[in-house]
């Protein structure tokens, strides 16, 4: 009897430990077989944007590699506020992701209360790509360079336009950084996002826009858009008669934007792996790189550890900027 006991003892732990084993079985073959179904890329902001423009080349190459579609989500709203939100209360399972921009790094020095803590809620998968900041404007006002627009601004306080895609965003801070060097007064007028403010310049219903150059290559070529000045230590390849904000007097404009991938907190540090290996395969291909820089971005790929210091980087320098430009958030 005790024998039978003791037996019917082991017996059971072995059944349980079995079961304990289940779940992580299940966790393993789910991580192998990844992705099972479309992956949702979310979009913080409007259609018609810079980082709309990037997430569509972005995602029909990675659907390619991992043989799943991958949807971009535009989910904008509260400056990117919203969208953000979103992602990080999605389940961890490498389903839902977002392409997220400058504005993530921007926000928490901005907006009071913010409803997700920038560094905790979120898993860095990538930074994909960088992109300087260009200023336009529309034909209307009869400006042609950088020092033309300033003159102008100082002729006139007040009465210039500049479009931004919302209080607090890498455009409208730029703009602030503009108008601190150069010592002018321009209006700012934010927008529900990039492509909003760039259809009104191009409308003649507000003045500039500082834009990432691939957003509006097409409107610059055929005139309806003029650029006049660029961040960088150099003209961009896309735009190389354009001088840079430092080449015209003006060091100080030269923020760049960056773009990365991100996952909500609590993902798999597999199918991070994995996603940051799939991105790899084709961020480092030189057509793809050459597809970016076309379209105004630099390629950038930095993974892991080193694509979370670069955003807790971002996030000290724009602390600094919105504090010496006073923006607050609506």
């Amino acid at each position: 009897m005790f024998r039978y006991l003791h037996y019917l003892g082991k017996l059971r732990m072995r059944v349980a430990g079995a079961l304990l084993l289940l779940p992580m079985q299940n966790a393993s073959a789910a991580e192998a077989a990844y992705p099972l179904r479309p992956i949702r890329l979310i979009v913080p902001f409007v259609a018609g944007g810079g980082t709309d423009l990037l997430a569509r080349l972005v995602s029909a190459r990675l659907s390619d590699r991992l043989g799943q579609q991958v949807v971009v989500d535009n989910r904008g709203g509260a400056g990117s506020v919203l969208g953000t939100q979103i992602l990080a209360k999605a389940l961890p399972d490498g389903y839902t992701l977002g392409l997220m921009d400058t504005a993530f790094a921007i926000n928490p020095s901005l907006v009071d209360k913010l409803p997700y803590d920038a560094e905790r809620d979120f898993a860095f998968v990538a930074i994909i790509a960088t992109s300087p900041s260009l200023l336009v404007t529309h034909p209307g006002l009869k400006v042609r360079t950088l020092q033309e627009l300033i003159a102008a601004a100082k002729k006139s306080p007040g009465k210039i336009t500049s479009a931004s895609a919302g209080v607090g965003s890498s455009s409208h801070l730029t703009t602030e950084m503009l108008k601190v060097a150069a010592k002018i007064d321009i209006l700012h007028v934010p927008y529900k996002g990039a492509g909003a403010a760039i259809l009104d310049v191009i409308g003649g219903h507000a003045d500039l826009c500082i834009v990432v150059p691939g957003a509006v290559m097409p409107q610059i070529q055929a005139g309806a858009l003029i650029p006049l000045a660029i961040t960088g230590k150099a003209p961009h390849a896309t735009l190389p008669a354009v001088p840079t904000f430092a080449s015209a007097g003006l060091p100080s404009v030269n923020p760049e934007a960056f773009r990365f991938i991100v996952a909500p907190a609590g993902i798999s540090p597999a199918i991070q792996k994995k996603l940051g290996d799939t991105l790899g395969t084709f961020m480092g291909a030189q057509d793809f790189k050459t597809r970016l820089v076309e379209n105004g971005f630099d390629p950038e790929f930095l993974t892991g550890q080193e694509a979370r210091a670069f955003v807790a980087r971002e996030l000290r320098k724009w602390r600094q900027a919105v504090k010496d430009s006073g923006a607050k958030a609506n």
